[in-house]
């Protein structure tokens, strides 16, 4: 039976081994590495409700310290292979998401490696839109859509919490009975494949679609 490893668990994974392997590029002295190593393998430990044994075998693969990004690359393929890719969903179903949009923009499913998305954001270049679909909680498809302001910045993202090149998403919501409309604006990141890749925590993005649909 495979792991149940989801995208956010795998780039969190992943940023533990660049960070093991920084201290391997940068550190000398044997004791310093093996504490290090303790510390990187505890965070790794704490990504997993459970111990996988697909872990616990690259964990130690990645022992040696002439560990290379290229070599962990490669040691990541397998661990990718049980990653729960984002669940495709059909045309009827983004609409669905979207259902006060007229005509909805697709993503481009071709163009996505669905074992790295925690979310799936696309641009509507035309109108300066930009579309998040993502599973809540529950595991119901929820749509998000806002105006994308094209002054870009370095910020940090209300989605994945890094420091990055961000635009203002702003979301239009009703607020009242009577028909009043709010406008509701956070910082995101421009790049949505690069936001999810620095995504480890889910939490971050929950938190942002209840801000911007409230």
């Amino acid at each position: 039976m495979k792991p149940t490893i989801y995208p956010h668990q795998f780039h969190a994974l992943t940023q533990q081994v660049e960070n093991l392997i920084n201290a391997y590029q940068s550190v000398n002295d044997l004791q310093t590495i093996k504490v290090y190593q303790a510390l990187i393998f505890e965070k790794i430990d704490e990504l997993f409700d459970e111990q996988l044994p697909e872990i616990e075998a690259f964990k130690e693969i990645i022992l040696d310290k002439s560990l290379t990004k290229t070599k962990a690359q490669r040691y990541l393929l397998p661990i990718k292979e049980c990653v729960i890719a984002f669940e495709k969903p059909s045309t009827k179903q983004v609409e669905k998401a979207f259902r006060k949009i007229k005509k909805v923009k697709q993503p481009d499913w071709e163009q996505l490696d669905l074992r790295e998305c925690s979310f799936v954001g696309f641009d509507d270049a035309g109108s300066q839109k930009k579309y998040l679909l993502y599973y809540d909680q529950q595991h119901q498809l929820k749509g998000i859509v806002g105006q994308m302001s094209p002054n870009v910045i370095k910020n940090v993202c209300s989605i994945c919490n890094h420091i990055g090149n961000v635009a203002l998403f702003l979301s239009t919501t009703k607020a009242t009975a009577d028909g009043t409309y709010t406008k509701k604006g956070n910082y995101i990141c421009t790049d949505s494949q690069k936001c999810n890749h620095q995504l480890y925590d889910l939490e971050g993005l929950y938190q942002f679609a209840e801000k911007i649909q409230k």
